[in-house]
Formats: C-alpha cells, structure tokens, sequence
C-alpha cells in the first residue's frame, strides 16, 4: 500500500509538471517572472513551446465557429463558445488550443491579447509579443 502512495504521488507530481509546461497561462505567467521590474519585457513563443508548430492563430470571442472553421480550412473538434482562444497549428493540424472564459463582471484573468483584430495569424518566426501585466492577467500585445 505503502508503495502505491509513491507511485501515485510521483505520477501525479510528474503529469502535474508537464501539464504546466504546456499551459499558456503559464508558460506567459513565467516568462513575466523572468523579466519583471523591466521596463520591456518581449515574450517570444517560437522559443518556449517544446512541441513542433509553425501557425499561432488567435480568435477573439466576438468570432463564430463557422468563421474560424473557414479561416482554418477545417472543422475544429472541440469548440465551446467561452471567449478569446489561441490554436497553434502544425503543417495545418491542431497541436494546441487553449480558451479563455471572460465575464465582463468580473476582473480579467490569464492571457489577454491586446488587439482590435477579431482574429490574426501570425508565423512561428514572428510569434512575439509585449507582457504587461495588471492584476492576475498578463497582456500581450503584437511587437
């Protein structure tokens, strides 16, 4: 019995830490750490994300799935109509897609990309971005 605790404790601190690694909250929250108190902090996404992917694609929530299926050429898999979402793409398939759930009533938290676009594509080679950060939300905005 002894033993399954560890095993189970070491699986879950294990899948606990990759599940982190790939969370974009997280991987913007830690980036802000490494550069606060700088007056220029530049995130950029082509050297964090350890998975191959060349296409960062963002949709505002203001988007429907109809228009995002045809600006993908493809039919999303998995869609709820939270809010903004980012969707990383490799050679036109879905590697990554992370939503946001925003409430105008409440204080905005994780990721916010600052743009007045409904929805950009931008190259792995030209994925970054400012961080600013005001409360528990990070923003991006598009160098």
């Amino acid at each position: 019995m002894k033993k399954l605790i560890i095993y189970l404790g070491t699986f879950l601190f294990i899948a606990s830490c990759s599940t982190n690694r790939y969370d974009f909250d997280s991987i913007v929250s830690n980036e802000w750490e490494k550069c606060k108190g700088t007056t220029n902090c530049i995130i950029d996404f082509a050297n964090l994300l350890s998975f191959k992917w060349d296409t960062m694609c963002f949709y505002s929530g203001a988007c429907y799935l109809e228009d995002i299926n045809k600006d993908l050429g493809f039919g999303l898999k998995e869609f709820t109509n939270t809010g903004d979402r980012v969707i990383l793409l490799n050679n036109g398939k879905v590697v990554y897609h992370k939503e946001w759930n925003t409430k105008p009533s409440e204080a905005p938290v994780g990721t916010i990309f600052e743009t007045d676009l409904k929805k950009f594509k931008v190259s792995k080679s030209d994925a970054k971005f400012r961080i600013t950060k005001e409360g528990k939300a990070y923003f991006l905005t598009k160098l």
